[in-house]
């Protein structure tokens, strides 16, 4: 052990004894407390070595040396008080949040009816928004599960007549793939669609794609077992096919000994080469096959069929624009090569993400605005129930800062109580918006692309976190902000004046926002459902009632040509028309009620036409059984219906409709002249009738310019499909038919399978199933908006009454009789809801072309729905006031008097 002379060990603090500390002064410099610490600590330790015997001045000469260097330890001891300083602080700071969120939560209960009200105010506006985004942020916001997705792009074909998403001509595909730059890989491929698969559980339907290897090389998916289908594969035709991951698990239990099995897909057996991940979605997530496209139906002489698809993925450092302009300029350069074919054709470059979205686009734009504005109504009501309990606890904030509580301290108590409330609505509201979920998404209509992966998952729950948040703490800071501009000692003597008035003032201004907004939500449901009643009332120009229908598509291989599928239908006609229940039977190319179409160009006998092909433009074209027309209670107008005369060997026929009709004939005689599909190809046909105009694809939709021809008159092989349309008997529903035709389709050839069956209203329901979702839930949003706002007015006029309870005591005193009060007290009331509700007018006026799209029959400025929605505000206004304002004429003035 040293002894007193003994040199002391070197280095920072080595044998240190501990010392204690001086004590941390709160604000103190930490240079200077780090000076006072290093002095202590030498003095102490001086000490110790004279009390061993050193000299005073060896003393302190070995303490220096046992030390270290000053400056060392001086910085790391100042550094160390800044840390403990720092913690010291934040365990305060803890430990008075914890003290306010105490305060906050026992001041939250002792006022249980403001509590309630805000925190499911704020529950149904943020339930209402978090579910509503969910939506949207699955259908527009979510990107597509593919590599660098903002490089895919559909490419389609511009029309003459207008259309900018025409399927494309064989030959532009061609011409595309092998001259245009733009992009790093372009396909083409044929629409999703169901084949028939044969296997151990017999004939079933399943999705098929027919694609180009180019297709699924542009979505950039590496296959999770095996190959994707190659350029050999298209080249030489081999029958080869990939399959979903779905289905390998499902139906081949996840066996990686699948490669090499064949499946049978129509009359042709394919072997499997490919297993390709569930996030491969396209063209559709129904599709389970993917077949190739081989290059011999990539004709690059076929320019008058328009049939393919085209995906593409843009080449780097090429933009959406760059790509147009080279297909506009490649458009102009096949043009001049094929002037009769592709005059007036161009190409439209579209973002794949966009493109799938569609019109769903301004549906879910039209329900985020809606529940935004929802949202700022419940903010409003939130804010007046804020407003009004700061009114009430005036005094109370008063005498705390009186009593030595800082501005500051007082701001972080109305936060934490501002927490409080958003943290109680935000669970309520995550729950709300679990629920309305659910039924959103039943209610949704079908086929909206990404809408079934909408889901509370943790996104929507931190964006309920958020929206909670910053709603309750935006309005928990304005009492706060008033009060760190009040005067204490004025607080102090009065609780009412001029700080009273102006809260007063404030919640009426928020209450008027509150109705105009409403108001804005209440036009815009009312435009929606007097276009929804208007389009339910539209005249379909046959009658749809007892309708049902399915499409058949006959095996090829059993029924390869034109005659053999008029046997099979005129069979099936027969097998179905006699079951009982059933009253008559007909077929169709196109199934009412649906987009299915197919167009064609046409040549009129002795007219020049103005396109360069020297045909009219394209139209739809309908190949119909026998009766089509009588069966669906359309008439003929002009010249006479189809006959069983019109078969194969007889004279061509054709029947138009009055749009075509008078397009072409405005002037009437169009019976008795000819027209042909393509004159060198093609026979004449006579137009031998004029069949009444019939919306056949929506009821919203006017009709369009229409070509029937007799099925036993096609002259097309590939056309070997059709309509199976069925009206039921006088009190059978059509539904109930389904077992009758399938059993019908068995016993004609067990090797097609049952396609779905739906009745023809079913059909038109479904095309505008978009607008009563829209119109319900923005119905839906008006009402909560109004319901909040009139509670809003309710408490308003009840607090305001309250407040003036001494004041109209003074009136009645003076001789107002209790009428005049009352009188007042709804003037007042309907005051502020008229202000509001035509502020909500000129907004709504405003705002109105967002509906442009969803309004039929009815202008989106229509003033019998703005007259009502107004009216319809004054009475809820009027019934809200009249409760306050009956009670305000039964006050006593004496005792309104005494008590003040």
């Amino acid at each position: 052990m040293s002894g007193p002379g003994d040199p002391p060990p070197r280095g920072p603090g080595a044998g240190d004894a501990p010392h204690r500390r001086l004590p941390d002064i709160p604000g103190r410099d930490p240079d200077r407390e780090a000076d006072d610490e290093l002095r202590f600590h030498l003095d102490m330790r001086a000490k110790e070595y004279m009390a061993r015997g050193m000299p005073e001045h060896e003393a302190r000469a070995a303490a220096e040396a046992r030390l270290g260097d000053p400056e060392s330890v001086r910085s790391d001891t100042a550094r160390e008080v800044r840390r403990e300083r720092r913690a010291g602080s934040r365990r305060a700071w803890v430990a008075a949040l914890g003290q306010d969120l105490r305060h906050a939560l026992r001041t939250l209960l002792r006022t249980p009816s403001f509590t309630g009200v805000a925190v499911t105010t704020l529950a149904v506006g943020v339930g209402a928004t978090t579910a509503i985004f969910s939506l949207v942020w699955a259908v527009l916001l979510a990107p597509l599960p593919y590599p660098e997705p903002g490089e895919l792009v559909r490419v389609w074909e511009t029309s003459p007549q207008g259309s900018t998403r025409n399927v494309v001509s064989a030959g532009n595909v061609h011409d595309w793939q092998r001259m245009a730059r733009s992009f790093e890989v372009l396909g083409g491929y044929y629409g999703a669609g169901n084949q028939t698969l044969f296997g151990e559980q017999g004939a079933e339907l399943v999705g098929t794609a027919t694609v180009e290897p180019e297709v699924l090389e542009a979505l950039g998916v590496d296959p999770l077992l095996g190959r994707a289908l190659s350029r050999e594969d298209a080249a030489e035709e081999r029958a080869t096919v990939v399959i979903s991951e779905s289905w390998w698990r499902t139906r081949y239990g996840a066996d990686r000994g699948v490669l090499g099995r064949t499946v049978t897909i129509g009359p042709t057996s394919l072997e499997i080469v490919g297993v390709m991940p569930e996030s491969l979605e396209y063209p559709s997530r129904r599709v389970d096959f993917w077949v190739p496209l081989y290059d011999s139906n990539i004709s690059p002489d076929s320019r008058t069929s328009h049939n393919f698809f085209v995906l593409a993925r843009l080449a780097d450092g090429v933009s959406l624009e760059d790509a147009q302009r080279e297909m506009d300029d490649l458009s102009a350069r096949i043009a001049e090569t094929w002037p009769a074919e592709m005059t007036g054709w161009g190409a439209n470059v579209t973002p794949l993400h966009r493109d799938i979205v569609g019109d769903n686009a301004s549906l879910f734009r039209i329900l985020l605005g809606a529940v935004v504005l929802v949202m700022l109504i419940a903010c409003g009501n939130l804010a007046n129930l804020v407003v009004a309990r700061s009114m009430a606890r005036h005094r109370e904030l008063a005498v705390r800062g009186a009593l030595g509580a800082g501005r500051g301290r007082i701001l972080r108590h109305l936060l934490v109580e501002g927490g409080v409330i958003a943290v109680g609505g935000a669970v309520a509201g995550a729950v709300l918006a679990w629920f309305l979920l659910g039924g959103l998404l039943s209610s949704a209509p079908a086929g909206i692309p990404g809408l079934e992966d909408a889901r509370i998952d943790l996104r929507m729950l931190s964006f309920t976190a958020l929206v909670s948040m910053g709603s309750v703490l935006l309005f928990a800071l304005l009492p706060a902000l008033r009060f760190s501009r009040v005067d204490l000692n004025a607080a102090l003597r009065s609780s009412r004046g001029a700080s009273e008035r102006g809260h007063v003032r404030l919640r009426a201004a928020l209450l008027t926002a509150q109705v105009a907004l409403s108001v804005v939500l209440l036009i815009g449901s009312g435009l929606l459902i007097r276009s929804f009643r208007a389009v339910q009332s539209t005249d379909l120009g046959f009658d749809a009632t007892g309708l049902a229908m399915t499409t058949v598509f006959p095996p090829s291989d059993a029924y390869p040509t034109g005659p053999d599928h008029l046997r099979f239908f005129d069979e099936l006609v027969r097998r179905v028309e006699s079951a009982p229940g059933v009253e008559a039977v007909t077929t169709t190319s196109q199934p009412p009620g649906t987009d299915v179409s197919m167009t064609f160009s046409f040549a009129i006998e002795g007219r020049v036409a103005t396109n360069p092909s020297g045909r009219e433009d394209d139209e739809m074209l309908h190949a119909i059984g026998a009766d089509y027309f009588s069966v669906l209670g359309r008439n003929v107008v002009e010249g006479r219906d189809f006959a069983e005369t019109d078969t194969r060997d007889a004279t061509p026929v054709v029947i138009l409709n009055e749009t075509l009709a008078r397009k072409h004939f405005p002037d009437g005689g169009a019976v008795g002249h000819r027209m042909a599909f393509r004159v060198d190809e093609t026979p004449w046909r006579e137009i031998v009738g004029v069949v009444a105009d019939a919306r056949m694809a929506a009821a919203d939709e006017e009709p369009a310019p229409a070509i029937y021809i007799p099925f036993a008159q096609k002259q097309w092989d590939w056309l070997n499909w059709s309509t199976l349309v069925v009206r039921a008997r006088p009190g059978v529903e059509p539904a109930s038919l389904a077992p009758v035709v399938r059993t019908a389709l068995g016993d004609l050839n067990p090797d097609i399978p049952p396609r779905s069956f739906q009745t023809v209203d079913d059909a038109y329901r479904s095309s505008t199933a978009p607008r009563a979702f829209a119109m319900t839930l923005v119905t839906g949003f008006g009402a909560v908006a109004i319901l909040l706002s009139l509670v809003g007015l309710y408490g308003l006029i009840s607090y305001s009454i309250t407040r003036e309870r001494r004041d109209i005591g003074v009136r009645m005193a003076l001789g107002a009789d209790a009428r005049s009060v009352v009188w007042r007290v709804v003037l007042r009331a309907m005051g502020m809801a008229l202000g509001g509700a035509l502020v909500g007018v000129v907004f709504a006026a405003l705002a109105s072309p967002a509906l442009e799209g969803w309004l039929y029959g009815v202008s989106r400025v229509d003033l019998g729905t703005y007259g009502g929605i107004v009216m319809l505000v004054a009475a809820f206004a009027f019934a809200a006031s009249v409760g306050p304002a009956v009670r305000a004429g039964r006050i006593d003035p004496a005792g309104s008097l005494r008590s003040e």
